[in-house]
């Protein structure tokens, strides 16, 4: 008998009654105009409303509430009015008691012989739980992966075919690229990594995986976002017969961390370079200390123990009248008192450096010299000197006053130490490489012992004799602590009884914070 034809909706219906009455899903017919028919026991059990009251109802004026969404009835509206069939149409409902659920209905329009249409059978299903789990997944999913980025952590996963492999989008955000749905594994991470890296992990070799241990590599990867670095973590898969390439990779953007670990293993540098400066100052500190005891305890005490000597003389000549050898003793004592003069100026000299900041600016290094040999008035007077400057001096770096000093210390030094000469030379030169300035001052005095070098630097240290040649033996150690200051350095050489030289070089670029006392 063919339903079609069946004119009594009624007895269609208590056939259908019998039929699905028993059925999982909710069954509803309706009349053409969605009047309520007839429903199954599981409508009433989901919904709440018995079949007495609901007959003659539209389910509208039943089931929808707040939560249900109008372009979704208009849409429903449209397909049915159309004629077509309704397919997993989801709808928010409420049910007797006022609590929303989430249905699926399937909706048939039941046509007469004619084809008009005049029922709809709807098989309903309530999705509330899997809606709800549904959309837990996806939450779950969501906060994973935001979670995932916030430890710039990703995944390399086979998927359930055993086939295919997947990116997760951290992975794509690590390298700067758009995700997309193709298979990629470790292998194609690869091809973003350095190659030095690979080939010194062995990450394309095969043994990185047969002991069966978790593998753990750091490595560079060059992506869209420049190099960055990737900490991949993979336990090896065993098929029945030897370990493989794991079924899963983490793949965490370390970036941050080497660079912090790279900031402090540079601050750890400079601490050190630090450290070992101040452990230097402190060395010179102990030095200087040493010298200036010295000093006060020979040096000075020296001029001053002539002056007593000779004051105790003087007393003696005075009583006995003896007015030449008066004025004799009192020269000594004169003498000595001016050298006591000259050796505490040069202490003074010495330690005010230590205190004084650099003053950094552009300096002609020809007039400098020329500004020297016009003050050496009659320091240099009734000599013949021939001196021999280069006429391409640079310009340079550095504090006018301090370096002005070691010019006048090292020229009045070759004067003086040729001083037995006939014909005095001087000789001044320079060159210029990657790292500096290094200049030189040579002349044909009498040298020294080239294995004493090292002393002609130290404070009050001389390598000759007063009765040879006057001085205090503090200006090369001043000459030494104004170079050191520039972050440059001096040293010597000679020739006894030919010449001596003296070289000293000197940076490009003097911090203009830098003193002297932070060097020396």
């Amino acid at each position: 008998m063919d339903l079609l034809e069946i004119d009594d909706l009624t007895l269609w219906l208590t056939m259908l009654e019998k039929i699905v009455d028993a059925s999982s899903n909710m069954v509803v017919v309706t009349d053409r105009e969605r009047r309520i028919k007839w429903v199954n026991a599981t409508y009433t059990k989901v919904t709440g409303w018995t079949l007495g009251e609901c007959v003659g109802k539209r389910p509208r004026d039943l089931l929808h509430g707040p939560q249900t969404r109008q372009e979704d009835l208009a849409r429903l509206a449209d397909i049915l009015r159309a004629g077509g069939s309704v397919s997993h149409f989801e709808l928010v409902n409420y049910r007797k008691n006022g609590e929303p659920y989430r249905v699926s209905m399937n909706i048939e329009p039941i046509r007469d012989s004619r084809g008009e249409v005049y029922a709809y059978l709807s098989l309903q299903s309530d999705v509330t739980e899997r809606h709800r789990q549904t959309q837990e997944t996806a939450e779950l999913k969501q906060r994973l992966e935001i979670a995932q980025r916030l430890a710039r952590l990703g995944r390399i996963e086979v998927q359930s075919d055993g086939q295919a492999c997947r990116w997760s989008t951290e992975v794509f955000r690590i390298l700067g690229q758009e995700p997309d749905a193709l298979s990629r594994g470790f292998a194609q991470l690869l091809r973003f990594a350095d190659p030095e890296d690979v080939r010194a992990l062995g990450l394309d070799q095969p043994t990185l995986y047969e002991a069966g241990e978790e593998v753990d590599v750091e490595f560079r990867v060059e992506g869209a976002n420049g190099r960055r670095w990737v900490r991949c973590r993979g336990r090896p898969h065993w098929d029945g017969q030897a370990f493989g390439e794991p079924l899963a990779w983490s793949v965490q953007d370390i970036t941050l961390y080497k660079r912090s670990l790279e900031e402090k293993r540079l601050r750890n540098e400079q601490l050190n370079r630090l450290v070992q400066e101040r452990t230097r100052q402190l060395e010179e500190s102990n030095r200087a200390l040493e010298d200036f005891s010295y000093a006060l305890s020979h040096d000075l005490r020296t001029p001053l123990r002539h002056v007593v000597s000779f004051a105790d003389l003087l007393r003696e000549e005075l009583q006995a009248g003896n007015t030449a050898a008066c004025l004799r003793n009192i020269d000594k004592i004169g003498q000595a008192a001016r050298r006591m003069q000259e050796l505490i100026g040069g202490m003074l000299d010495f330690a005010r450096l230590g205190r004084s900041a650099l003053r950094i600016g552009p300096i002609s290094v020809d007039a400098m010299i020329r500004e020297v040999m016009a003050g050496l008035g009659s320091g240099a007077e009734g000599r013949a000197v021939e001196w021999h400057i280069p006429a391409d001096l640079p310009t340079i770096q550095g504090d006018a006053v301090l370096l002005r000093e070691v010019w006048a210390n090292l020229i009045e030094n070759a004067l003086k130490y040729a001083s037995k000469r006939d014909l005095i030379r001087v000789d001044i030169g320079w060159r210029q490489d990657a790292d500096g300035w290094e200049f030189l001052v040579r002349d044909n005095g009498v040298g020294f012992d080239p294995q004493a070098a090292d002393k002609l630097f130290g404070m009050f240290q001389r390598l000759h004799r007063d009765d040879e040649f006057k001085g205090t033996g503090i200006g090369l150690a001043l000459v030494r602590k104004i170079v050191e200051s520039h972050g440059g350095r001096i040293w010597a050489s000679a020739m006894p009884g030919q010449w001596a030289e003296f070289r000293f070089r000197l940076p490009f670029h003097v911090r203009p914070e830098a003193d002297a006392a932070s060097v020396g």
